[in-house]
């Protein structure tokens, strides 16, 4: 089911853009592992020749409101080949949607740049992941179009999603946790972890049984996490992770994020 909805999206695309359209790439949790049908996005990347048009944009916000959350919600950024050239960070883009923007759209907010520079330091990270295990939908090969992320980037973009994250732990546990843990582990061996690697990993560590109950609830267990043990989970990984950094001589640099 998941592939027949990535076709009917790569379709939608290449009747938007038509020869404009460089490729259509895929990221997250699908190339990760971990997929969640009722829980995680369709994380793609659309990059085109040149900037999109309005009526690209108005034809892709139609389509978008449509059908993503029928049934997976779809997360997308679209780039063209001149915000490639040379990597910049955070990263230049023409066009982002997301559900948590869905009442943007239907306000008649944020649809394309328009000329304007928008950025994003969300995008050193999904572009370190498609890399790293990213999958073409349709078009040219990830190298010939994606310039390599450096690594102190792609450290930055986790930091700042991190940073995010320990101030929603007790709004939205499931992400927070599990982001908090990936990024602990990463510092600790640079190596990119899936949602539900990071989980397995950290079942061996003093909070296996808040994990536990992470886990579940992603898997959509309907589990009580109380306020007091994720507070002492933020308060054990942040000293850890503050810990990795002061070590490393790593710090945040504040990036600009979607959104932001």
């Amino acid at each position: 089911m998941v592939d027949a909805f990535l076709v009917r999206c790569t379709e939608k695309f290449y009747e938007i853009f038509g020869e404009n359209i460089t490729g259509v790439y895929l990221h997250g949790s699908l190339v990760l592992g971990g997929f969640v049908p009722a829980k995680s996005d369709v994380d793609l990347i659309v990059v085109t020749e040149k900037p999109m048009s309005r009526m690209d944009a108005v034809q892709l916000t139609d389509f978008l409101l449509e059908q993503s959350s029928s049934p997976y919600p779809i997360e997308i950024s679209v780039l063209n080949r001149n915000q490639l050239e040379e990597w910049q960070h955070p990263c230049p883009f023409d066009y982002h949607y997301s559900e948590d923007w869905r009442n943007r759209f239907l306000e008649g907010g944020l649809t394309y740049s328009n000329g304007e520079v928008r950025k994003d330091a969300d995008l050193a990270a999904h572009l370190t992941i498609i890399h790293h295990s990213g999958c073409v939908l349709f078009g040219k090969p990830i190298d010939e179009v994606f310039p390599p992320v450096p690594k102190r980037d792609f450290v930055d973009s986790i930091l700042s999603d991190y940073e995010d994250c320990l101030e929603n732990v007790e709004v939205v546990p499931v992400y927070s946790v599990l982001n908090i843990l990936r990024v602990y582990y990463y510092l600790e061996d640079e190596r990119i972890y899936s949602k539900d690697e990071a989980g397995q990993w950290a079942l061996s560590s003093p909070f296996s049984k808040t994990v536990v109950k992470v886990l579940k609830r992603r898997r959509g267990d309907a589990v009580s996490i109380s306020e007091e043990e994720l507070s002492s989970f933020k308060r054990y990984y942040q000293e850890k992770i503050e810990a990795s950094l002061q070590e490393k001589n790593v710090r945040v640099k504040g990036s600009v994020k979607v959104g932001d």
